[in-house]
């Protein structure tokens, strides 16, 4: 969960850079450099890709968790935990910086060539949005494996928790908190990238998709915050005074 906010933050941080760049070109009446916006591509393409791996291992960890209990010990450690993020993170840095290693067109009006992000060939997108779907796909079928799991043993389940008179499953909530991040993801990030799937050379047209993305990782933290009680409590506790006498609960 922590990996997935880390994306968020850097959707925050592509967004200030990318509108403060925009801000400097408009009050200076300069035109925009292809280097840079393709480094404001870059970083664009960077909190999206990271959000989507990092929402896969983190779907990925519940399915196991909630279908393979009984070897999730075993199985799913901290340290591979570790390595799967450092995976996820490094891929989607190699993908979103390849134009700035010469992956890009000479010129951008040309003949299959996109103007976005300095020119960016057919290519370089078709190979970006296949590694874009493939984990949405995937985050997708989990889900679906995860909800088929839970409404096949649900009753068993809620009578084992009348029985001994607790609080509703957590593996439920958890699997319900993946799945509503996962809805708003795709809001969030399909429009945009299927305006790329196509193809299309108007800018205009693709830069309104960008504000699903913001609206995506704004959403994120409301839904942490919303179903999550550890994260209430921490967020309460930077408000707690100085002098650490004050606790605030909020259950």
């Amino acid at each position: 969960m922590a990996n997935l906010a880390a994306s968020d933050v850097l959707t925050g941080i592509a967004f200030v850079f990318g509108s403060g760049s925009v801000l400097v070109t408009i009050y200076t009446e300069t035109i925009v450099s292809d280097t840079m916006a393709r480094l404001r591509f870059t970083s664009l393409l960077l909190s999206g890709l990271s959000s989507a791996y990092s929402l896969l291992a983190l779907t990925a960890e519940r399915y196991w968790f909630i279908v393979h209990g009984m070897t999730y010990v075993n199985n799913v450690t901290n340290d591979k935990c570790k390595v799967v993020i450092a995976i996820g993170w490094l891929w989607s840095v190699l993908l979103a910086m390849l134009p700035n290693f010469g992956w890009y067109c000479a010129y951008s009006v040309e003949d299959g060539c996109l103007s976005l992000g300095g020119g960016l060939p057919h290519g370089y997108v078709a190979a970006v949005l296949v590694f874009i779907f493939i984990p949405m796909t995937a985050i997708i079928l989990l889900n679906t494996l995860v909800f088929w799991c839970l409404w096949k043993h649900m009753n068993a389940i809620a009578a084992q928790e009348a029985a001994v008179g607790s609080q509703p499953s957590i593996n439920r909530k958890s699997a319900i908190t993946i799945v509503l991040i996962t809805v708003v993801f795709l809001v969030g990030w399909l429009p945009f990238s299927v305006r790329m799937a196509m193809l299309i050379k108007d800018d205009d047209i693709i830069t309104r998709m960008l504000g699903f993305i913001i609206l995506n990782s704004a959403i994120n933290p409301v839904i942490y915050g919303l179903r999550l009680s550890e994260v209430r409590g921490s967020v309460a506790r930077l408000f707690v005074n100085s002098s650490g006498n004050a606790v605030l609960a909020m259950n």
